[in-house]
C-alpha cells in the first residue's frame, strides 16, 4: 500500500488520518506514522489490521472521475483481507461462514492486480530501467528523420505520447513479472477445505508459539541459578502446569452449576449461569446542580433543559419521574462522572464479557493529552431501523452524570448521559468499495440527546474523514464485526 499511496500522492492524507485514530478498548493507538515504523512486529501488525481499512477509506473519501477506478480496487483489496482475517478468528464455523470467507478471498484475488506493480524486488526495477532505456533509444532512432520536418508543437506532443507509452510499458512489465504466488497466500485458499475435514482452526494466531517460548524457556531460565538451567526450567513449567489443571477443572464445573466437594462425591450447587456485569459510572466528581455541570462541560444550560424535558416525558408511568418544572429540576443534586464501563458479550464464549471503558472528560485534559470524549453505540430502535446499523446510532459522549429526585418520596436515581448524535450517510448502507458506513453532522433536528446509560451498548470507533464527515470502523473488534457486517 505504501507504493500505491506514493504514486497517487495520498500518503500525507493517510498519515493525517492515522494520527487522528481515537482510542478504543484493547487498541494501542499508533504514536508513529507507518513510514516511521522501522520493524513491524506481531503486535503492530494486529493493531494495523484493526484500523487500516477505515483509515484508508478516510484518506480516499471522495475521488474524482479519473481516480475512482484506481481508488476503488485498493479499498476492496484491503477490506477483503481484513474481513478474511476477522472471520478466521471464529472458534466454530458453519457453511455460511466458510462461504463468506471464500467470497472475501475471491474479492481479494479479483482486485489484487492494482497492487502488483508495487510488489517488486530490487532486480525488477533494474530490468524495467533497461527496457525503458532500449525503448527510448528505439523511439529516438525512429523519429530522428521525422523531427526535422515537424513543428515544435508536434514534437512536444510526440514527446508526451512517448513518455506515456514508456510508462505503460514499464507498468506492464512489472505487473507481468510480479505475483502473489508465495506460500502464505496458498494457505488462505486451503482454509475452507481444512475446516470441513478437520474442524475449526483454533490457533489462528502465531503469537501462541512466541508466548510458549517465553513461558516455557525464558521465564524458567531467569528464575534458575543457571546451573543445569534446562532441568530447572522444565521443573518449574511442570509445577505451573500441574497447578493450572485443577484450576481449569474448577472453572469448568462452576460454569455447569455443580462442583464436587472433596473425596466424598458430594455435589454442591453453584450459580447456574454467569450474569452480565452492570454498567458502571466511574470517576465521580461532586457537582451540586445541573447548572454547575453545564459550566464544567461548557454546555449551554438552555440546551440541557431542552433535552431533559423530552426525556422526562418519555419516562414510563411505573418509574419515578423527575420533575418537569425547570426550576425544581435545577435544584436536584447531581454527580458528575468521567468514565462509563459497558459490558459487551464475548463472541467466542457464551458466558464471557468484555468491558468497554468510554471516557468523557468534557473540556478537561486527560493526563498530558487532550480531552477525551469517546464515541459510543446507542440503541435507539429495532434491528430493522437505521439500515445496516440495525437500530444502532453513533454518538459522542458530552457528559456523564447521576441525578437524584429528592423532591419525591420514591427518590429515584437516574444515571444519564448527554450525547451528540450524528446521522448516517448513504441511507445507513455500507460503502460498496470500502465496506464502511460514513456518518456526518446533523443538518436538521436536535444535535444533542439525553439517554439512559442502559441504552449505551458499547464503545464505537470513528475516524474523521473531513470537517463534517467521519468513517465508522466496525472492524475494530470481532464483536461489532459480527453484529453489523
Amino acid at each position: 500500500m505504501e507504493g500505491f499511496l506514493k504514486k497517487h500522492q495520498q500518503e500525507p492524507a493517510f498519515d493525517h488520518a492515522g494520527k487522528e485514530i481515537p482510542p478504543h478498548s484493547g487498541l494501542c493507538v499508533p504514536k508513529k506514522t507507518h513510514n516511521e515504523v522501522t520493524q513491524w512486529q506481531g503486535k503492530e501488525m494486529r493493531n494495523l489490521g484493526r484500523w487500516i481499512s477505515a483509515v484508508l477509506a478516510s484518506a480516499l473519501p471522495n475521488p474524482d472521475s479519473s481516480q475512482y477506478y484506481n481508488f476503488k480496487s485498493p479499498l476492496k483489496y484491503v477490506s477483503a483481507l481484513v474481513d478474511f482475517s476477522l472471520m478466521a478468528q471464529y472458534c466454530s464455523h458453519t457453511p455460511d461462514t466458510l462461504l463468506y470467507r471464500e467470497r472475501y478471498l475471491q474479492t481479494f484475488h479479483r482486485t489484487k492486480d492494482m497492487c502488483l506493480e508495487f510488489r517488486t524486488s530490487k532486480a525488477k526495477p533494474a530490468e524495467a530501467n533497461r527496457q525503458d532505456c532500449d525503448l527510448r533509444e528505439l523511439m529516438a532512432n525512429q523519429h530522428a528523420n521525422e523531427i526535422r520536418h515537424n513543428s515544435a508543437a508536434k514534437r512536444s506532443r510526440q514527446v508526451d505520447q512517448e513518455r506515456v507509452e514508456r510508462a505503460l510499458q514499464r507498468v506492464d512489465l512489472i505487473r507481468h513479472e510480479n505475483h502473489f504466488t508465495f506460500i502464505k497466500m496458498h494457505y488462505l485458499s486451503d482454509f475452507a477445505s481444512h475446516v470441513r475435514h478437520f474442524g475449526s482452526i483454533s490457533m489462528y494466531s502465531i503469537k501462541i508459539g512466541e508466548l510458549a517460548h517465553k513461558e516455557q524457556i525464558k521465564d524458567g531460565y531467569r528464575n534458575s541459578n543457571e546451573n543445569e538451567a534446562a532441568r530447572q526450567s522444565l521443573s518449574q513449567y511442570e509445577g505451573q502446569h500441574a497447578l493450572r489443571m485443577p484450576l481449569q477443572t474448577i472453572e469448568a464445573l462452576l460454569k455447569t452449576g455443580v462442583i464436587v466437594v472433596g473425596n466424598s462425591g458430594m455435589e454442591m450447587p453453584t450459580s447456574s449461569s454467569r450474569t452480565a456485569p452492570r454498567r458502571m459510572l466511574e470517576g465521580r466528581t461532586n457537582i451540586a446542580t445541573l447548572s454547575q455541570l453545564c459550566r464544567a462541560h461548557k454546555i449551554k444550560y438552555c440546551n440541557m433543559m431542552e433535552e431533559m424535558l423530552p426525556f422526562i416525558k418519555q419516562t414510563t408511568a411505573d418509574d419515578p419521574r423527575l420533575p418537569a418544572d425547570p426550576t425544581e429540576l435545577g435544584l436536584l443534586p447531581v454527580e458528575r462522572f468521567t468514565q462509563l464501563e459497558t459490558p459487551v458479550s464475548d463472541v467466542q464464549e457464551a458466558d464471557g464479557f468484555h468491558i468497554h471503558g468510554a471516557r468523557c472528560t468534557g473540556t478537561k485534559a486527560f493526563g498530558n493529552a487532550r480531552a477525551r470524549n469517546h464515541w459510543v453505540w446507542v440503541q435507539t430502535g429495532g434491528v430493522k431501523s437505521y439500515g445496516d446499523l440495525r437500530g444502532r446510532a453513533v454518538a459522542r459522549l458530552l457528559a456523564l452524570f447521576k441525578i437524584r429526585n429528592v423532591l419525591s418520596e420514591a427518590a429515584g436515581v437516574y444515571r444519564l448521559t448527554l450525547v451528540r448524535m450524528v446521522n448516517p450517510i448513504n441511507g445507513s448502507r455500507f460503502h460498496l468499495a470500502s465496506g464502511h458506513i460514513p456518518v456526518g453532522k446533523r443538518s436538521t433536528g436536535p444535535h444533542m440527546r439525553i439517554v439512559n446509560i442502559g441504552a449505551v451498548i458499547g464503545q464505537a470507533h470513528v475516524i474523521p474523514s473531513s470537517e463534517r464527515q467521519c468513517i465508522v470502523d466496525h472492524k475494530i473488534d470481532l464483536w461489532m464485526f459480527n453484529d453489523i457486517d
